[in-house]
């Protein structure tokens, strides 16, 4: 499941959550609560099912699931609690209605004669099928590098791939910030990132 609300991107298959593109740091129980309380919206969750969703068979205070929501909205800077919202005597919500999946993004990359248009936040490259890049190759790895496009603009980062991601020549080692034009090469794959308009996410380009 892919979120994205506000500044925030929120991805239960990468376990991630971004803001404008950066990681949020969330323990991984507060990160499993937000995850119940995501699945469930609008509806609230009870708090005897999140205490059964969290600590199964076990005994914990009221106090450890008070921590985590507090953590939550600290991650979000919902000081108003506007985004979870305390239903009492019953449970907790996830309160923001107006909520889509990967918002495009004005950036794209060019493979071949097709053109994938990028969304805000990450951006998976590898043979996984649920990528925004999918490139099908033994040479890929499943997740291998992920772009990230945020308010400053591209980051690239490869994701321990065993063959490597390249910038031009180079085999980047560390996230890299990428310009208009930048040349990408994944395996055999030659990519190039560009900043477009308002397009379809994937279109041929002409002969």
């Amino acid at each position: 499941m892919r979120l994205r609300f506000g500044a925030f991107v929120f991805d239960s298959r990468l376990r991630t959550l971004t803001r404008d593109g950066t990681p949020v740091d969330l323990p991984p129980k507060a990160f499993s609560l937000l995850e119940g309380l995501i699945e469930a919206r609008p509806a609230p969750v009870n708090k005897n099912a999140i205490y059964e969703r969290l600590w199964p068979d076990t005994f914990v205070v009221m106090g450890n699931l008070h921590t985590l929501v507090s953590e939550i909205r600290t991650a979000l800077g919902d000081e108003e609690h506007e985004v979870i919202r305390t239903v009492h005597g019953f449970g907790y919500a996830f309160a923001v209605l107006e909520t889509h999946t990967g918002t495009e993004s004005k950036f794209a990359i060019i493979m071949g004669k097709d053109l994938v248009r990028l969304h805000e936040g990450q951006n998976m490259i590898g043979r996984d099928p649920e990528g925004t890049v999918v490139i099908d190759s033994p040479e890929v790895s499943r997740q291998h590098a992920c772009l990230t496009v945020g308010a400053s603009g591209v980051t690239l980062e490869d994701l321990g791939s065993k063959n490597g991601t390249f910038v031009g020549d180079e085999r980047i080692k560390e996230p890299c910030a990428l310009h208009d034009g930048a040349k990408i090469t994944i395996g055999r794959a030659r990519l190039t990132l560009r900043a477009i308009g308002d397009r379809k996410k994937t279109i041929t380009l002409p002969m």
